[in-house]
């Protein structure tokens, strides 16, 4: 299971989200383990049942305007049941004065109670954007994503048949690199995001050459930090035993995290241009984006001059008979 630390989640965002930690330090090496924050201004009544403690728990103005309402010890008694859960977090938008006793409690219980000077219209969408970003089901492909005419495509294939040196002549000829060697894969809803290591992010490594920093050698223009994955090429060895799409009638597909993705196998051969190949391969997705499917077409126009040849043939055929 995907998760992250309260402190994780604390300095990555402290500056961003202007954040400040108020109590319970001994907590933050608590696991964040859901997507959603929970905004659960009922539980402060009593009711306990529909609070997920593995959420980030917020508080705002409505809440703490309820529990200031309250004498001390019925703010004491809700704030202690609500805390007596195993909260991972507490976190309080706009900059709000906690009332008295809040503090202590959350230090009692080690429950992190961090506050952000931002209003919660403006602090939400940015939690729940970093939160989808870290706790998104991933997986480490071994293999090369790079953007073709906006086509993001992962070349994947055997270590040495050459997906390096294939991205960096596409890199040559204007398209742009995301990710070499490791291809960090993330699901955001429907959609799979690839990105690079932080460790490899704009390296290509290429046999002869050694590691090669794109961004140097060809400007910003030449990479991203991500892309959505459309399509998949592998590249397989040339083999005359094994049978390869002619037509491109059966269109395979490759699952990763779930999603089904459209797959090109390419053979490698010496002579073949092969990252012309890739960069056909993405022309050619383009047009089945649109609803264009080259092969369908060519096997429909075969099909219709192959009805219109038997029919002239019948004609013929009947004329000949009558004519006898």
């Amino acid at each position: 299971m995907t998760q992250i630390s309260v402190s994780q989640f604390f300095e990555d965002m402290r500056e961003e989200l202007h954040l400040e930690l108020l109590a319970g330090a001994n907590g933050l090496t608590k696991k964040i383990l859901e997507k959603r924050f929970q905004k659960n201004s009922v539980a402060l009544t009593g009711f306990l049942k529909s609070v997920h403690p593995d959420r980030i728990q917020v508080w705002g103005n409505t809440e703490l305007t309820y529990l200031g309402s309250l004498d001390p010890t019925a703010r004491k008694e809700a704030v202690s049941r609500f805390f007596s859960l195993p909260l991972c977090a507490l976190l309080v938008s706009g900059g709000e004065a906690l009332p008295e006793g809040i503090l202590e409690l959350a230090e009692g219980e080690g429950v992190p109670l961090i506050r952000s000077s931002l209003q919660g219209e403006e602090l939400l969408p940015q939690v729940t954007t970093y939160l989808e970003s870290r706790l998104a089901p991933h997986a480490l492909m071994h293999g090369v994503l790079i953007d073709l005419y906006g086509v993001g495509v992962l070349i994947l294939g055997k270590s040495g048949i050459g997906k390096s040196e294939c991205a960096l002549h596409l890199v040559t000829r204007g398209h742009r690199l995301v990710a070499d060697d490791v291809v960090d894969m993330q699901l955001h809803g429907q959609e799979l995001v690839g990105h690079s290591t932080d460790l490899l992010k704009h390296h290509l490594e290429v046999r002869g050459l050694g590691v090669l920093n794109i961004k140097d050698l060809f400007g910003v223009v030449a990479i991203r930090y991500e892309k959505n994955v459309e399509m998949i090429v592998e590249l397989v060895p040339w083999s005359s035993d094994q049978p390869f799409e002619r037509l491109g009638m059966d269109l395979e597909s490759k699952e990763i995290l779930g999603k089904s993705l459209p797959l090109v196998r390419i053979p490698v051969a010496p002579g073949r241009n092969v990252p012309t190949l890739i960069e056909v391969a993405a022309r050619n997705r383009l047009l089945q984006r649109m609803g264009y499917f080259s092969a369908q077409d060519f096997s429909r126009n075969l099909t219709a001059q192959i009805a219109m040849e038997n029919s002239r043939l019948s004609e013929v055929s009947g004329a000949s008979r009558a004519e006898h």
